[in-house]
């Protein structure tokens, strides 16, 4: 079995080496990343796993938590890029799929889990009818993940392991896209396939593709994006952590509870672009659950470990964690 691909310019750029993370966190000042509290920036990604946050917007439960606070909010593609903008002290919480999560935290990255977003199942999709498994792949090849070391590469290399006997057999296949875009590309002809999330997948199929690969054929079922925080700020700022994974299991019981009424607030928020009948079609699919505990990430830990992307594997699950999950049932 080969070893992982990834340069070392590449985890840098990951924020997968510590030194590399304490340089960053140092050049802006260090204490930075703790924040004052009264002004909260929190990075938000693409997709229907982020729909507690939509929701959040809408209501203003976290402004009901935390009276007197200043709550910006900033679209961001990618864990890796979510770390650096947290240790630099640029926004204060952010979303992270569990594969950049345990990238950061094995290198010493000083962020923890303030709660889990959802479970959610993840696809491999091709509309090229030549790619039927991942045997078709060939050089050149190009296969859209948000970038490598996401939860989706991570996936990719799960599944070619399996079906291919090498984990790294289509790591340079990998061409780094955010999920809108993968989506556009793939139906324009322009890559072979995107490892993406719901809804682009389901609208990838909608639209001719195949799923190829479900992550919950490869694992079983396990949590996709987590909120994180900086040690520091959590350190100095217990308060808006408990408030937001308050507010986060607010949001995630109106979504599992009045699923039409949190459609019609995302379909409001994408000014009908995709109507209300339709995100309750995705919201509820089966499979998904909208819930503030983190699942999976001593599996997935261990099978990164076991492919030489990370060197060790959580004892406990509650080793990435703050207090704010701990108590949880999560794995």
């Amino acid at each position: 079995m080969t070893s992982t691909l990834y340069t070392r310019r590449q985890a840098l750029r990951l924020g997968a080496l510590g030194a590399g993370a304490a340089a960053l966190s140092a050049a802006c000042g260090g204490g930075a990343a703790g924040g004052s509290g009264k002004e909260i920036g929190i990075a938000i990604g693409n997709g229907i796993s982020y729909a507690p946050f939509t929701v959040l917007q809408a209501k203003r439960w976290l402004e009901e938590e935390l009276p007197g606070r200043t709550i910006s909010w900033k679209i961001i593609s990618g864990g890796g890029t979510v770390r650096d903008a947290l240790l630099s002290g640029k926004l204060h919480l952010g979303c992270s799929g569990l594969g950049p999560l345990l990238i950061g935290w094995d290198a010493g990255v000083p962020w923890k889990i303030v709660s889990s977003l959802n479970d959610m199942p993840l696809w491999l999709v091709a509309k090229d009818p030549r790619f039927k498994s991942l045997r078709d792949f060939r050089q050149g090849d190009q296969i859209a993940a948000v970038q490598p070391g996401s939860i989706q590469s991570v996936m990719l290399q799960k599944a070619a392991q399996q079906q291919l006997g090498d984990p790294h057999a289509l790591d340079r296949n990998i061409a780094t896209m955010a999920h809108p875009e993968a989506l556009e590309a793939l139906l324009g002809g322009q890559i072979a396939a995107s490892y993406t999330s719901p809804p682009f997948q389901f609208q990838a199929v909608e639209q001719g593709a195949r799923k190829l690969v479900d992550s919950y054929d490869l694992f079983g079922r396990h949590g996709f994006n987590v909120v994180a925080a900086t040690e520091e700020y959590a350190e100095r700022n217990p308060d808006v952590l408990t408030a937001v994974h308050k507010a986060i299991a607010r949001a995630n019981d109106f979504i599992t509870e009045q699923p039409a009424e949190a459609a019609k607030i995302l379909a409001d928020a994408e000014k009908g672009r995709i109507g209300a009948e339709k995100y309750e079609k995705y919201l509820t699919y089966e499979g998904i659950e909208f819930t503030t505990t983190p699942h999976g990430l001593v599996k997935l830990a261990a099978f990164m470990k076991e492919i030489g992307v990370i060197r060790k594997v959580p004892a406990d699950w509650r080793d990435l964690a703050f207090d704010t999950v701990r108590k949880e049932d999560g794995s």
